[in-house]
């Protein structure tokens, strides 16, 4: 029911954003018709733009107009949307086109783990670092080989493959977040002594409530 999972993804988001955390949706374009398992291989989704807009998106958007801060690719190749066999991590289609276009995201994007199979038996770590940075993402997930994937960037930029505005763009998105969440302010709110909170009365009755609650 992609409009009850919606009302639930921005009733979260809200609480989150009103209790100064940073919230992210995960996986886009949409993991929950997938029979195969991307940290191992590949996954192919046989859906088209409609089904995909009439349904895994819908929690997607609704999460978009209550204020999310980041949303988390997957590593899902579409070849009905995107005419490639490129994952949508790596695909411009849908970040460029889709998710900042037509669904109008202006906050982070992130990768999946890049060190799961989906990825990292198709491309190295410099091959997939670029890729992704050059479809649209701001930050890399674990990489296979931070520095293989540091030095692939380095060498796009000096090929020219990718400019320096584009790494700023995503500098900014990343430093426009933190200091709406309040990042940069001395003191954070609940850090000052954590290991008093934990196991505490009031800690272990809020569990509890959780927990006898919960429905799945």
């Amino acid at each position: 029911n992609p409009q009850k999972a919606g009302e639930m993804v921005a009733a979260v988001t809200e609480a989150m954003r009103e209790s100064q955390m940073i919230s992210v949706l995960k996986h886009f374009p949409g993991h929950g018709d997938t029979s195969a398992d991307s940290h191992k291989g590949d996954v192919i989704l046989n859906l088209n733009r409609e089904r995909l807009f009439h349904v895994e998106f819908i929690p997607f958007i609704m999460g978009i107009e209550a204020g999310v801060d980041a949303i988390m690719t997957a590593h899902i190749k579409v070849p009905l949307v995107t005419g490639s066999d490129m994952p949508a991590t790596m695909s411009p289609v849908f970040l460029k086109d889709i998710l900042r276009g037509e669904l109008k995201f202006k906050g982070l994007i992130i990768t999946d783990a890049m060190d799961m199979g989906a990825v990292k038996n198709f491309w190295t770590p410099d091959e997939a670092a670029v890729k992704a940075l050059v479809a649209g993402v701001d930050i890399i997930l674990m990489p296979a080989s931070i520095g293989d994937a540091i030095n692939g960037i380095r060498s796009a930029l000096d090929q020219g493959r990718l400019s320096i505005d584009r790494i700023d763009q995503s500098v900014r998105r990343i430093l426009k977040v933190k200091l709406r969440r309040g990042l940069y302010k001395d003191e954070i709110p609940g850090a000052e002594d954590i290991m008093s909170i934990l196991g505490s009365d009031e800690h272990n009755k809020m569990i509890r409530e959780i927990t006898q609650h919960q429905s799945y």
